[in-house]
C-alpha cells in the first residue's frame, strides 16, 4: 500500500513490530510543515508543464537542432514523464521514488540512444526554464530532482 510518504510506506507495513523512531517523526514533521509548499509546487508543474517543456525545447534547439527536430516527439515524451515524476515526487518528499520509479530506466534508455549529453543539457535548460517561471522557493524544491537527472545521465 503506497501512502503520501515514505516513511509512513515503510512502517505500516510492519505496525505489529515497530514503533517510529524519533529520525522517523523528526521526517513526518518537516513533510506536515512543508506540504503547502510541496502542493504549490506540484501545482505550478502541473500546470505550467507544457510550457515549461515548450521553452526548454527551444533553448535546447539552439545548442542541438538537428536532435530536437529529429526527436521532437520523444524528447516532449521524455521531457514530460520528467517533469510528471518530479512533481510527484516533490509532492510525496521522496526522492527514492524519483530514482526507482523514472530515473533509473530513463538513463538506460537515453543512453542506448547515445544522446545522454544532449538530454542531461536538456534538464540542465529545463531547471534555468523552472528558475524563471516559478517562485524561487518552489524552483528550489525541483534543484535536487533536475541535479539528479543531470548526474544519473553523465554518469550512467
Amino acid at each position: 500500500m503506497l501512502t503520501m510518504n515514505r516513511t509512513l510506506d515503510e512502517k505500516t507495513s510492519d505496525v505489529e513490530h515497530v514503533y517510529l523512531t524519533d529520525s522517523d517523526i523528526f521526517n513526518l514533521e518537516r513533510f506536515a510543515n512543508t506540504f503547502s509548499l510541496r502542493v504549490k509546487t506540484y501545482g505550478l508543474l502541473r500546470d505550467r508543464a507544457e510550457e515549461i517543456t515548450i521553452k526548454t525545447l527551444k533553448l535546447l534547439a539552439q545548442q542541438y537542432p538537428e536532435l530536437v527536430h529529429k526527436q521532437l516527439a520523444r524528447c516532449k515524451y521524455d521531457m514530460t514523464n520528467m517533469i510528471r515524476y518530479t512533481s510527484l515526487s516533490i509532492l510525496r518528499d521522496d526522492e527514492l521514488f524519483f530514482r526507482e520509479t523514472l530515473m533509473d530506466w530513463l538513463a538506460n534508455i537515453i543512453n542506448s540512444y547515445q544522446v545522454a549529453k544532449e538530454c542531461s543539457t536538456c534538464y540542465r535548460l529545463m531547471q534555468t526554464v523552472i528558475d524563471e517561471m516559478l517562485p524561487s522557493e518552489c524552483a528550489m524544491l525541483v534543484k535536487p530532482y533536475s541535479e539528479l537527472a543531470v548526474s544519473a545521465l553523465m554518469n550512467a
